[in-house]
């Protein structure tokens, strides 16, 4: 369901591949996995497991070619490739919850809305100039809703600015740490004040923390994929055995708690005797 602009591993594959015979190796491989994951839906357990154990043999098969590149952070695409997982896990889903998508659905990398300001130059000014500054942070992956917004002072030009609402962001590492967990607190504090409802989840592959408290934070869970930790990883290049796989039970957690999420009703104060339940956020 999700546009193809939006599977930006992909997408990068592609644009090197007909000048970088390494990256076309890699492509090839990439198509052969889209064309395995092509024959089914993504909805349930048994199909989530299905399309990691794919997504698992296309990830062991390059990753350590994309790791040996030279320019490999440079390039994006080991980073890409958890954040288009994403995109296909969800876009099945979102094709049931939504069997007539709205134009204005996002799936996928975004600029997501936390915050809006205003900077008038003067007591004067603000009445018919009130200058206002619409703040957005980088999301690796999101779903959410393009919006307008529109903003009028007595007098003036309308000023009109698209947005982006995520209900769910999704924020994908290799491994995460101390001071990568303290940037995605602060991006869920912010984000949450902007849409309560916004589901927050850090998903990485592997863990380089020791005594933090993640549970203090807006976070809503920190995945470690591979159920590994960095030195784990190190170990395992160094000694030219496989990559630590993705793990499929959490993939499963991941999904079913994003489904929830996205079939629950998130605010409805008539029902709240019913349910015994007033704040329904996630």
């Amino acid at each position: 369901m999700a546009t193809r602009n939006h599977y930006n591993h992909g997408n990068l594959l592609k644009s090197k591949s007909s000048t970088d015979k390494e990256v076309k190796f890699i492509y090839e491989s990439y198509l052969k996995f889209i064309k395995n994951i092509s024959t089914f839906q993504i909805t349930d357990d048994k199909s989530i497991s299905k399309f990691v154990s794919e997504f698992n043999s296309y990830r062991e098969s390059v990753l350590y070619t994309i790791e040996n590149r030279k320019n490999s952070g440079q390039e994006n695409l080991r980073s890409s490739m958890l954040e288009e997982l994403f995109c296909h896990l969800f876009s099945d889903l979102i094709g049931e919850l939504l069997p007539s998508l709205p134009s204005n659905l996002l799936l996928g990398k975004a600029n997501s809305y936390v915050d809006l300001t205003f900077s008038p130059s003067s007591f004067r000014e603000i009445f018919i100039k009130p200058n206002p500054y619409i703040h957005s942070k980088d999301q690796d992956f999101v779903i959410g809703v393009n919006l307008e917004l529109k903003i009028k002072a007595d007098g003036a030009n309308e000023i009109k600015e698209d947005i982006i609402v995520p209900v769910l962001a999704i924020e994908c590492k290799t491994y995460i740490e101390r001071n990568m967990l303290d940037s995605c607190s602060g991006t869920a504090r912010r984000l949450k004040s902007a849409m309560p409802y916004c589901l927050y989840i850090v998903a990485s592959e592997y863990m380089k923390l020791k005594d933090e408290q993640p549970e203090l934070s807006d976070i809503n869970e920190i995945y470690i994929l591979c159920k590994a930790s960095v030195s784990e990883r190190l170990d395992s290049r160094k000694r030219g055995i496989k990559p630590h796989i993705i793990q499929e039970d959490l993939i499963i957690d991941l999904f079913n708690k994003v489904k929830g999420h996205l079939n629950s009703i998130w605010w409805s104060p008539d029902k709240a005797l019913s349910t015994g339940k007033i704040i329904n956020r996630p």
